[in-house]
């Protein structure tokens, strides 16, 4: 796996095993990726950036590489969260740019909220087999984790679709093969 653009463009970011991986992780495909971050460059520049089931750290580490300034990482399996660390540590990244919570993601952003952190950009890309995007989603918006423009962009499958419960914070769908990304504003109207 390799940083797809930016500031460590082609370094290579180390992931498990294939035999310890292969039920714990499915990555986001580089062209996935790459894909999402064409959209994202131009607004990534200074930006608080959440990777909510974070695996190896690339999604996260992509939107430090264009320019982010602080990512979250959020992972909760421990080997996981020291792949990440070792990641971040082998690109020489500075630890005040990012904080990893070990932690299931519902503990993770209750702490979050609890912070008052609100974040640019939230990245998520759950088990799809798990049904937890209701859940994300429901409680990205009721913590008030996303900036008043900020994007909550799901990674689903393409065969069991999210759908919103407002219509109206669906910004954008976009299809990669077997996988859809979806970008979610909760003000859309730009309303206080």
């Amino acid at each position: 796996m390799r940083v797809v653009g930016g500031k460590y463009r082609g370094r290579k970011i180390k992931s498990m095993p294939k035999r310890e991986d292969t039920k714990l992780l499915r990555p986001t495909t580089e062209r996935v990726k790459e894909s999402v971050f064409s959209i994202l460059n131009n607004y990534l520049e200074d930006t608080r950036f959440l990777d909510l089931f974070a695996g190896t750290g690339a999604v996260g580490i992509e939107a430090l590489s264009r320019g982010a300034e602080k990512v979250v990482f959020v992972e909760s399996d421990r080997r996981f969260c020291k792949l990440i660390r070792e990641n971040l540590k082998s690109l020489g990244i500075p630890p005040e740019k990012y904080e990893i919570i070990c932690d299931d993601f519902t503990k993770a952003l209750k702490k979050l909220g609890k912070r008052g952190m609100k974040f640019d950009f939230i990245y998520a890309d759950p088990p799809y087999e798990r049904g937890y995007y209701t859940r994300v989603v429901n409680m990205v918006k009721n913590l008030g984790l996303l900036d008043e423009d900020g994007l909550l962009i799901l990674e689903e499958p393409k065969k069991n679709p999210f759908i919103p419960e407002d219509e109206e914070w669906l910004v954008e769908k976009r299809h990669y093969g077997t996988t859809i990304v979806s970008f979610l504003n909760f003000n859309p109207e730009g309303e206080e």
